[in-house]
């Protein structure tokens, strides 16, 4: 059996699940995804050393870390950016809203 006919079988199938089998399906592809990326950070980590996270856990290595630097000072100096008073103004709105 070929990829495109493994494909169109397995499509047959889902669209016929119930629920148990879908929720199965999907554990196996969140597996997956997940051990991939676990597999990719670590071909990185062993070509280029992680530096920093960024804010949702990713590890950046220091060519990724630079380019966030630069980006950062580049909405710096083209005005991309908010005063301590307007954030804390801001901050106060939210608990009045």
């Amino acid at each position: 059996m070929g990829l495109p006919e493994l494909k169109q079988k397995i499509q047959l199938q889902i669209e016929n699940a119930d629920e148990r089998l879908l929720r199965i399906v999907s554990s196996v592809c969140d597996n997956y995804l997940n051990e991939e990326t676990v597999l990719e950070t670590a071909k990185n980590s062993v070509s280029e050393p992680i530096v920093a996270y960024d804010t949702t856990g990713k590890p950046l290595t220091l060519e990724q870390y630079n380019k966030e630097i630069d980006k950062g000072i580049d909405d710096f100096n083209n005005g991309r950016f908010i005063s301590q008073d307007d954030l804390e103004n801001e901050i106060d709105s939210w608990y009045n809203e």
